[in-house]
């Protein structure tokens, strides 16, 4: 028994139209979507970064603060040797006595009390300096602390800034 079949092979070939989800209109909206998505998740990377940025900048100038207010208790608390401008100073020591673990004259904490300051600073900020001056005729000094928030190899020592060749400054006004 010989049964024909009829269907797709039979008969003369013929057109087929294809329907409209079958001829790549869908992958180029695909496609389309996915360049979106790109470059929104680029933009939310690029904000992170400058949020990260933002945020060590904040916590640099929340510890010079901190480190110029401990400096000026440092100075209310040696007020003789302050008055005698023993605190007043634009560099670092260099070497000098551990009041901490040996008796010192007012002179003497002094010196220790700028160049643990000058350590303390080098260990927390960025190419850090600091300096003290005196307002002439009176009681009242500058405490400021200056460095590279950046990391740009800033030099300059305007406070407030002035140019992006300043470093980042911070001043503390302290009467004693």
């Amino acid at each position: 028994m010989f049964i024909e079949k009829s269907g797709l092979n039979s008969g003369p070939s013929r057109n087929i139209k294809l329907p409209r989800n079958y001829r790549g209109d869908t992958m180029i909206e695909v496609l389309v979507t996915v360049l979106i998505l790109a470059v929104g998740v680029l933009g939310v990377a690029a904000m992170q970064v400058t949020t990260l940025k933002n945020l060590n900048s904040s916590y640099t100038a929340g510890i010079a603060e901190i480190v110029a207010v401990d400096f000026s208790e440092r100075m209310r608390a040696n007020p003789t040797a302050a008055l005698a401008d023993n605190y007043v100073h634009s560099t670092d020591p260099g070497t000098f006595i551990d009041c901490a673990a040996n008796p010192c004259t007012l002179a003497q904490l002094a010196t220790y009390d700028v160049g643990s300051w000058w350590v303390v600073l080098g260990d927390t900020l960025p190419s850090a300096k600091g300096q003290v001056t005196r307002n002439p005729g009176t009681n009242t000094f500058v405490v400021t602390v200056h460095w590279d928030d950046d990391r740009s190899g800033s030099a300059g020592k305007n406070c407030p800034m002035q140019s992006a060749a300043d470093l980042d400054c911070y001043q503390f006004n302290v009467t004693i």
